[in-house]
């Protein structure tokens, strides 16, 4: 497979080290969505519940590459009340149609994993090739590794985009 970016969005910097522990592990750059506004504190909290609850769509930063520039693209995003963050849902409906194929890697604290994949499959209109889903706990305990190894591996492995009629995703860990 040829070129391949890691475009992440993490409000509490657990994303944060999940993208930079798989670009330590495969070598792909990664690339920061940020807030316009920093999420802090009780107000940022609060702001966080609107988005999802009204689906609102928030300003977001970015300065990297368009990800038409690579051929497979790994995003990497939390789940907020089991739905998909807002900054990476606002990425996705402004650059989503831009990416050729992707994979997702889900960060949460419990549940919604599933939902948050829904969401990207929405705003990008395509199926991602493989999918992670990590549980924060373990993100913040360092024993991730081997998922984010055998997530490289199914990456490296993927055909290319994904079409509605392709068979289930080839791997999901949880």
């Amino acid at each position: 497979m040829g070129r391949i970016g890691i475009f992440f969005y993490s409000r509490t910097g657990t994303g944060r080290m999940v993208a930079q522990r798989l670009a330590s592990v495969s070598g792909w750059p990664a690339y920061e969505i940020r807030d316009v506004s920093p999420r802090v504190g009780l107000q940022g909290d609060l702001r966080c519940v609107l988005d999802v609850l009204l689906k609102r769509s928030p300003p977001f930063r970015y300065d990297g590459p368009a990800p038409d520039q690579f051929e497979h693209v790994v995003l990497i995003a939390p789940v907020w009340m089991r739905a998909l963050a807002a900054p990476m849902r606002s990425f996705l409906t402004a650059h989503g149609r831009l990416i050729r194929a992707y994979s997702v890697i889900c960060v949460m604290s419990g549940y919604g994993g599933f939902r948050a994949v829904d969401d990207m499959v929405r705003a990008a209109g395509a199926k991602p090739r493989s999918v992670l889903l990590l549980k924060e706990s373990d993100v913040l305990a360092e024993e991730c590794d081997a998922s984010l190894c055998r997530f490289r591996e199914q990456t490296l492995a993927a055909p290319g985009p994904g079409g509605w009629n392709d068979p289930l995703l080839p791997s999901i860990d949880v």
